[in-house]
């Protein structure tokens, strides 16, 4: 009685069949844009675990922003719903790399393979391509920006957790992180998490609406009128 429904036998599984694989990431779909991250990297997918991880998410990030900025509707990068979704996409596959050892700008660079190995289905990737190359670039200048002076600081912070015997980063930290390098909270969680540590997010959120209470009341302080 229930119909229509989904196997999730997608594109990626069917091809898993058809070449005897166990992984979408060792089917012909995905090899050019592996050996492509190989040759960025020199390191070779599946020599270890973290390595293999980072391949995938790397290749897969890259390859889902490819297809959200190519979208006839097409999805920019920004702080709020699908675009707030994007930015994190992106600076996932970003910070992969930089896992992986790749110390200069590259999501072009495996953004060039997914095109090429997808336009013939989706040729609006191919008319598009320039444009979301161009968006993938900026987001990247934008994400390194930020991302080397909080890594090294965050880094710092989640040994001296472990060495303590804790479990959460205060949310001081995390804001300052935030305020100070423009350290997004979202990559501050997932790096804590690799280390099975937490962030305390109720003192961020209250450190966040304390600044902003601030702000406005600077703005009015500046105008002489006051927000409703």
């Amino acid at each position: 009685k229930q119909k229509n429904v989904d196997t999730g036998m997608g594109l990626e599984r069917a091809l898993c069949v058809l070449n005897g694989k166990t992984s979408v990431y060792e089917t012909d779909l995905f090899a050019t844009a592996i050996k492509k991250i190989e040759e960025l990297t020199g390191k070779k997918y599946g020599e270890d675990e973290e390595v293999t991880r980072a391949f995938r998410v790397l290749l897969d990030h890259v390859r889902t922003a490819t297809f959200m900025i190519g979208d006839e509707k097409g999805i920019s990068p920004s702080n709020t719903d699908q675009g707030y979704i994007l930015r994190r996409i992106i600076r996932r596959a970003a910070r992969n790399g930089k896992l992986l050892g790749i110390s200069h700008e590259f999501l072009t660079d495996v953004c060039d393979v997914v095109i090429r190995e997808n336009v013939a289905g989706y040729p609006e990737l191919g008319e598009k391509a320039a444009y979301i190359k161009k968006v993938l670039a900026n987001e990247e200048d934008r994400f390194n920006a930020t991302i080397d002076a909080g890594l090294s600081i965050l880094s710092n912070l989640v040994r001296s957790t472990i060495k303590e015997g804790a479990n959460v980063i205060s949310g001081e930290d995390a804001f300052k992180l935030y305020d100070t390098f423009g350290f997004p909270l979202d990559l501050t969680k997932e790096i804590a998490e690799e280390s099975h540590l937490e962030i305390d997010e109720a003192k961020f959120k209250e450190l966040m609406q304390a600044q902003k209470v601030r702000a406005r009341e600077a703005r009015e302080n500046i105008s002489g009128w006051s927000e409703a």
